[in-house]
Parts: structure tokens; C-alpha cells; sequence
């Protein structure tokens, strides 16, 4: 493990090369909790990204919807929601990755008929992002959740969406899309970068961005160059390279 020192005397070497710094939110920046709706940014957070962000150009980089993170951290910053299925530049209005209108469609037809498998999962619960959907299981009996694989793998198959398996969660993701595709864009050729982030979706982005500072926080096998233990110490990394 390394520790928030260790993490900011790497990213001061690459302060030389203007970098970018992305971030995932949730199991990053916040501690992962049963109830989606409650990891909501405290005061200190929202200091440290609004002052980190003036001194480096920084990117939240989320599962989230637009609206979830907005909600969550209601901070004019960049933003790419959805795994990269949307990117909001501070200031701006969000762009769209082109196919968004149709699955957000397919989602939003989708979640108005699946009370059959709500009953049949009790503890379920399955939310709408409105371009992809979330089917997470932390409260069913997990005896359960092979079957539930099932049932939303050919879910996913008749909608033409990618299936992801997460930390207590499936989910119908846009294909195609991911948070390593939407960082390397935002690059623009390779311009140097931090990127920070817990579980797979980002070891996705680590492996698109090999060249970059990769941060992974938490256990489990890792593409990272350094790691770190909880939020907690990726928070006090950020106010090192916000304040220092």
C-alpha cells in the first residue's frame, strides 16, 4: 500500500506536463453505501474539488447518471456520466456519445416492464440511469444471485446492451462505451494524467491510459501504479496536490 505522500510526490513529477486529473466518486471519493442516494458530498469534499479544480483542470468520472452525480455533488465541474456515455464540461451543456437517444429508450421501456422479475428477486431493487439500468442485489438473498445473472443476461441480450458486474450490482450498460474510451479522448493525444479510481470500470480505464498515473484505492488486483487504502486517504491526496 502506499500512502498519500507517496501519491503526491508521483504526481508532482507529471505536473510539468499539465495533467488532467480524473476521478471516479463512489468507493474514491465517497465510502460505497447499501443506498445509492445517500453518498452524498460533505462540505470538506466539495472545498477540496472546487480548490483542487482551480489549479488543475479535473474530471469526475462516474457509473452515475448526469443527474445522480449532479444531485450528489452540486459543484460546476467537468463531468463524464454513464461509464463515458456523457461528458459535461464546466460551464456547458452535455454532449451525447451518438446511439444515447435510442438505449436511453430501450432503458426507459425496459424498466416500466420488469415487475415480473422484481417479484420474483425480493430485496431487488433496479434503477433507471436513464441510458443504462441498475439491478443491485446488496439487500436479496444471495442464494439468488446466480439466477439473477441469468435472468439479466438475456435481458441484456434481447436489448443489445453490455452486462457489467460490479460490487453487489448487474448492469445494462451502452456498448461500446467505457471511462477509459472517454478519457483518452479528453487527452487529446496522450497529455499527461491522473486517474484514481476502485473497481473494474476504472481498471478498464487504467488499461486505455497505461502511460497515465494510476491510482487504484481499496483492495484487489490492480493495473495501478500505486495503491490506496479508502477515500479517506485519496481525500487527503487531493488537498496535497490542492494545497501544497
Amino acid at each position: 500500500m502506499a500512502s498519500p505522500l507517496d501519491v503526491y510526490a508521483a504526481f508532482k513529477k507529471i505536473i510539468p506536463g499539465d495533467p488532467i486529473i480524473f476521478l471516479d466518486y463512489d468507493g474514491t471519493l465517497v465510502d460505497i453505501v447499501m443506498n445509492p442516494w445517500e453518498a452524498v458530498a460533505d462540505g470538506d469534499l466539495i472545498k477540496t474539488l472546487t480548490d483542487l479544480s482551480a489549479r488543475f483542470e479535473t474530471f469526475i468520472v462516474t457509473g452515475r447518471s448526469l443527474k445522480d452525480i449532479m444531485d450528489l455533488l452540486p459543484l460546476d465541474m467537468n463531468l463524464v456520466a454513464l461509464h463515458g456515455s456523457v461528458t459535461k464540461f464546466k460551464g456547458r451543456q452535455p454532449s451525447y456519445v451518438p446511439g444515447y437517444d435510442r438505449y436511453r429508450a430501450i432503458c426507459d421501456g425496459l424498466f416500466n416492464d420488469l415487475d415480473p422479475i422484481r417479484s420474483k428477486f425480493p430485496g431487488l431493487r433496479i434503477f433507471n440511469k436513464h441510458g443504462g439500468l441498475l439491478f443491485h442485489y446488496g439487500l436479496m438473498n444471495l442464494d439468488l444471485r446466480d439466477e439473477l445473472r441469468s435472468s439479466v443476461d438475456e435481458i441484456a441480450r434481447n436489448a443489445g446492451m453490455y452486462l457489467y458486474s460490479g460490487f453487489n450490482i448487474f448492469e445494462l450498460r451502452i456498448p461500446g462505451v467505457s471511462k477509459g474510451s472517454a478519457i483518452v479522448k479528453i487527452r487529446q493525444g496522450g497529455r499527461g494524467a491522473m486517474i484514481a479510481g476502485d473497481e473494474g470500470t476504472d481498471e478498464e480505464a487504467f488499461e486505455m491510459n497505461m502511460d497515465a498515473l494510476k491510482v487504484k484505492v481499496g483492495e484487489g488486483t490492480t493495473l495501478a501504479d500505486l495503491v490506496l487504502r479508502n477515500p479517506a486517504e485519496m481525500r487527503a491526496t487531493l488537498k496535497l496536490i490542492a494545497y501544497s
